[in-house]
């Protein structure tokens, strides 16, 4: 953030990030184990994003939000991580 009237932007959603002109290619790209996680307004000023819910990486990357809720995030992490169909 810049200036004391700056606000913090919402995180763009890693599936929209573009990889072109990059040396990534598509199916390169493997499913991530994502989990909703809270950032409460204390935090979110030190990070400089909005508070709410974010999907994050097990690294603590923010892949996509914020959310209004963890179920609304959680049907966010569904939709890029669909569940892998049993095979029978």
């Amino acid at each position: 953030m810049t200036g004391a009237n700056s606000h913090p932007l919402p995180v763009k959603p890693y599936s929209l990030r573009s990889t072109q002109g990059s040396d990534i290619k598509p199916e390169s790209i493997h499913m991530q184990s994502l989990s909703p996680r809270h950032v409460k307004i204390e935090e979110s000023l030190r990070l400089g994003v909005v508070s709410g819910w974010y999907s994050t990486k097990v690294s603590g990357t923010f892949v996509s939000g914020p959310h209004d809720s963890e179920a609304d995030c959680l049907r966010r992490i569904a939709e890029i991580n669909p569940p892998v169909a049993k095979r029978k």
